[in-house]
């Protein structure tokens, strides 16, 4: 229940903290799967933005990354990378006000690689698009950053970059209370097998 709520509001913050803006991701689930993980999202392109190549998607700081990602186009690829570039640099996206890029955590990221898509003539419907996840060893969720780079497609703006920040859901590496509640448990269970144990070869060496 708890899961839900926070990825209802990861679905809230995602779109309100980005009206008008180029790619709206968000967080719509989370399963469980081969003993991972599966994240899973969704959003929206503005009518006004488009894709040429290059075009990225950035989450920031995707705790406990596993593979199994997917994209529901081969236009789109995906991949992970340390520290992402930030604008100034030539294809960087903008940082994300209050979400520092952790250096010790990879960046999940989704690459344009296709022909342009609606860049230019615009503008057009905004469209949904869903289908892309990945896989973590972690289950908790978290609100991380995440920073988009598209393209102008109407305007005399036509051709230029757009871009878009925002927050949005991630894996969240388990609270070091987390932790030394799991190893304690780990630890108790530990203790009663070896009191099992020592109590069977007891039995064994009286009979």
């Amino acid at each position: 229940m708890r899961k839900r709520l926070l990825i209802a509001a990861c679905v809230l913050a995602g779109i309100t903290s980005t009206a008008q803006a180029s790619v709206i991701p968000v967080l719509s689930s989370v399963t469980e799967e081969g003993g991972l993980f599966r994240f899973s999202y969704e959003g929206t392109l503005s009518g006004d933005q488009g894709f040429l190549e290059g075009s990225r998607l950035i989450i920031f700081d995707f705790a406990g990354f596993a593979g199994g990602v997917m994209t529901p186009s081969p236009n789109i690829i995906a991949s992970t990378e340390l520290v992402s570039s930030v604008y100034p640099d030539p294809g960087g996206v903008l940082p994300v006000p209050g979400y520092p890029d952790d250096p010790n955590i990879l960046n999940l990221v989704f690459t344009w690689v296709g022909p342009p898509f609606q860049a230019s003539g615009g503008p057009f419907p905004d469209l949904e698009f869903a289908g892309l996840s990945a896989l973590s060893t972690y289950s908790g969720v978290k609100l991380t950053g995440y920073s988009a780079r598209a393209v102008t497609n109407n305007g005399t703006a036509t051709g230029l970059p757009a871009y878009n920040v925002g927050e949005v859901g991630a894996p969240t590496v388990p609270e070091p209370r987390t932790w030394a509640m799991m190893l304690v448990g780990f630890m108790a269970v530990g203790h009663v097998l070896r009191q099992r144990g020592t109590r069977r070869g007891r039995r064994v060496q009286t009979v």
